[in-house]
């Protein structure tokens, strides 16, 4: 689902970003990849996706899937760590700057709990 960049303070993008990247030292806060990147994402039945720096890494790993190696670039984004968007005053500390490998498996079950409030909500 794409960002609703309107819930978020003016100066998200040209301020706040930036500031939360170049204090992150342009890399991701929870795996340490590099922003730009380029790596390899191949499916692993057991783990989900595994991410690998090599394209040898990633071809042998397919071999074991069964599945193609595809190449990923990383993208830093910033994930609000309690979730809340709206909050305009957010502390940086508040801010984690993330790979979309890492943000996505961050939010998981912050959206599978706001999805089911919404179901729950059109179903009254």
């Amino acid at each position: 689902m794409p960002c609703d960049y309107s819930k978020y303070p003016p100066n998200w993008k040209r301020e706040i970003v930036p500031r939360i990247i170049a204090r992150a030292g342009d890399c991701c806060e929870f795996c340490w990849v590099e922003n730009r990147t380029l790596l390899f994402s191949v499916p692993v039945a057991t783990v989900g996706r595994i991410w690998v720096q090599s394209e040898s890494d990633a071809q042998r790993l397919a071999q074991i899937s069964t599945a193609a190696a595809k190449s990923v670039k990383v993208v830093l984004t910033v994930a609000h760590l309690d979730h809340d968007e709206s909050n305009h005053d957010v502390a940086d500390d508040r801010l984690a700057a993330l790979c979309q490998w890492c943000h996505l498996r961050y939010d998981i079950a912050e959206k599978a709990r706001r999805r089911t409030a919404r179901q729950s909500e059109l179903a009254l």
